[in-house]
């Protein structure tokens, strides 16, 4: 049995849409706060998709990561991710992409991190760790930036709004090898399903 799409509601994805419209490539820190002010509005207006949509009860839930809007140019993309309960993700950059991370459904925990760039073994240094429920975000602009992501409860899925300045097609995972030094994979970012 194939994973569902999440369903979403023609009103709520236009009202996404007005909020991205003329959105670009040159966008500065104030517009990115600015935009993430008015995308928090969308985990409180009806028709916002819920978690549980993006799971058959039938099914061991997995993590999965839904396209639902992309400029033509490249400049951004928007995904909806489904975390299982106790679902963590490895320590991660974004490929040097800004981004705003909006918690629609659930509660995520996000550790906060910065590399100090060494291409081989860098060392992280921690930021902050946030507790986000519905309608709190997330958002980096320093290429810097490293992150892990983790679903609070260990009996409901979360879901989340993912805005990025550009195509989050690879991105790097650090492995703690010793103290505070780490190793770093090459990823790709595998789409579940795309709905644009």
């Amino acid at each position: 049995m194939s994973q569902p799409q999440i369903a979403i509601a023609a009103h709520w994805s236009r009202a996404l849409r007005h909020i991205t419209d003329g959105l670009g490539a040159d966008i500065t820190p104030k517009d990115v706060s600015e935009l993430r002010a008015a995308l928090t509005q969308l985990a409180w207006t009806e028709g916002c998709p819920r978690a549980a949509s993006f799971f058959h009860a039938s099914q061991t839930p997995r993590y999965r990561r839904q396209l639902i809007a992309a400029a033509p140019d490249g400049a951004y993309t928007m995904l909806l991710i489904a975390w299982p309960p106790g679902y963590v993700t490895p320590l991660h950059d974004h490929a040097e992409l800004w981004g705003i991370e909006l918690v629609l459904d659930g509660a995520l925990q996000v550790e906060e991190y910065f590399s100090d760039g060494d291409s081989q073994q860098p060392a992280l240094q921690p930021h902050r760790s946030l507790m986000l429920g519905s309608g709190d975000a997330a958002v980096f602009i320093d290429p810097a930036y490293v992150h892990r992501c983790r679903n609070l409860s260990a009996q409901r899925p979360a879901l989340s709004l993912h805005v990025y300045g550009g195509v989050l097609d690879h991105y790097r995972s650090f492995v703690e090898v010793s103290d505070n030094l780490y190793r770093i994979a090459q990823q790709q970012a595998v789409l579940d399903a795309v709905s644009i």
